[in-house]
């Protein structure tokens, strides 16, 4: 199998595909960066380290072989693709779990705008214990939150360590409405893709669904029982959708 380069969600960071690369065979290289404002980034505050170049470049260091899989999760998923249309020749197969291009309309993005940049004031304002309530409380989150004791503490215990700054930043820079709409380039798409959904994720459902209705080699996967993190709730399923 070609060497996997996995991206991760606002909020995450690349030890959030542990358990994934734990149910991959053991001669797969799965690579998972930090993200600008994530992980051992979370501490940058030059805003060019935020911009979406910067970020394509993150991912370029990390995709080492000539060819990759690259797997992205929601804002991972965003960003992946814009790596992927970018280098097309790199990509032997786009695996977009949660994810979507972006808003199709300018009145959609301006509006996502404004709501993102009132998230990130509360982020610095309130914190992150008043931000997750807030977070976690979306439907699509349930499944995670029901995970035995022992798979969630890890991962509540990662998103603890972010620093509001650094998540804030990240919103108002590399947001769904502040990245331009992929969907009229998807029909650049050449290589396979694959769209997976928690069954519990209704509205990545209806979005995959439309993306593949675009994408001339698309394949959509739903994961039963899980909802938007499907890597953290079922990363056996998708170690056997990869695999």
């Amino acid at each position: 199998m070609l060497p996997i380069v996995a991206l991760h969600g606002f909020t995450g960071q690349g030890a959030d595909f542990d358990p994934l690369r734990a149910q991959l065979s053991p001669d797969t290289a799965l690579t998972a960066p930090d993200l600008p404002g994530h992980g051992s980034r979370r501490h940058q505050r030059q805003l060019a380290d935020y911009s979406l170049p910067a970020h394509l470049e993150i991912v370029s260091q990390a995709a080492t072989a000539p060819q990759v899989t690259l797997l992205g999760y929601s804002m991972g998923g965003r960003l992946a693709l814009h790596w992927a249309l970018a280098h097309p020749e790199r990509v032997h197969r786009l695996i977009l779990v949660g994810a979507s291009p972006g808003l199709a309309t300018p009145a959609e993005r301006d509006e996502r705008r404004h709501g993102d940049a009132t998230l990130a004031d509360f982020i610095r304002t309130r914190g992150l214990d008043a931000f997750f309530k807030y977070w976690h409380n979306q439907t699509f989150f349930q499944p995670m939150l029901r995970l035995p004791k022992e798979r969630l503490e890890p991962i509540l215990a990662r998103r603890a360590q972010n620093d509001p700054e650094g998540l804030a930043l990240s919103l108002e820079n590399v947001g769904t409405g502040t990245l331009p709409s992929l969907w009229p380039r998807l029909k650049e798409i050449r290589f396979p893709v694959d769209l997976v959904v928690g069954e519990h994720d209704v509205k990545f459902t209806r979005l995959a669904l439309e993306m593949g209705a675009h994408l001339p080699k698309a394949r959509h996967s739903v994961i039963e029982g899980a909802g938007h993190a499907v890597h953290l709730e079922k990363p056996g399923d998708l170690a056997m959708l990869l695999q």
